[in-house]
């Protein structure tokens, strides 16, 4: 039987060797404050670039994108998959798609060609151009559909933090189209910080360094 000192000694408080995380915390969370207010000013000194594709896909959905800036909307819409999807429909609708695709390469031969800030490309929607976009992505995916061809467009809106307004107005259209109805739409929030740039288009810093 244990003795009543052995029992005893089995209750008091050991002595633990203890080490303090204080200096390593107070280090690491100094050097996470100092990397923050870099990262601050690197995105306030040096705008980030995003580069505006034609062709932005994920699987058979591809996007037509819209871009909502302050002073209105830069559209940017696909054209490559759509020739395929030319190929493979009849003959008056393979005219339809030719003055759809002639159009659009108008435009982006338009946009590529602007030599000033791009955001200065945007423009008020109107609304008839509007309905005649819906009209012209659901005729698209019909088509596509009609011929068991893997396309569809859906819309895809990139909106910069005061271009809420042209947003707004496009969408007010789309829900009072029946068109719209059965086009999927997405949201892609963009930064104020953020300048646009189109398949080697001059973004505007570097319009403003050339005409220095």
């Amino acid at each position: 039987m244990a003795s009543k000192a052995s029992r005893r000694a089995r209750y008091l408080p050991e002595n633990k060797l203890e080490i303090s995380l204080f200096p390593f915390l107070s280090i690491f969370l100094s050097v996470m404050g100092v990397l923050s207010f870099i990262n601050i000013l690197s995105s306030i000194h040096s705008p980030q670039k995003i580069k505006m594709t034609t062709e932005l896909e994920a699987g058979y959905k591809v996007a037509f994108q819209m871009f909502s800036l302050p002073d209105g909307i830069i559209i940017v819409p696909p054209v490559s998959r759509l020739k395929k999807l030319q190929a493979v429909v009849d003959d008056d609708v393979r005219n339809d798609l030719a003055d759809i695709i002639q159009r659009r390469e108008r435009f982006i031969n338009n946009v590529k060609a602007y030599k000033g800030a791009l955001e200065d490309f945007a423009v008020e929607p109107e609304v008839d151009e509007i309905v005649d976009l819906l009209k012209e992505i659901r005729f698209i995916n019909e088509e596509a559909l009609k011929h068991n061809f893997l396309y569809e467009e859906f819309i895809l809106f990139g909106i910069y933090p005061e271009g809420s307004e042209a947003y707004r107005k496009v969408r007010n259209v789309m829900a009072r189209s029946q068109d719209a109805a059965s086009i999927s739409i997405g949201l892609e929030p963009l930064d104020a910080n953020w300048t646009l740039n189109i398949d080697g288009t001059p973004t505007v810093d570097e319009t403003q360094r050339s005409g220095q």
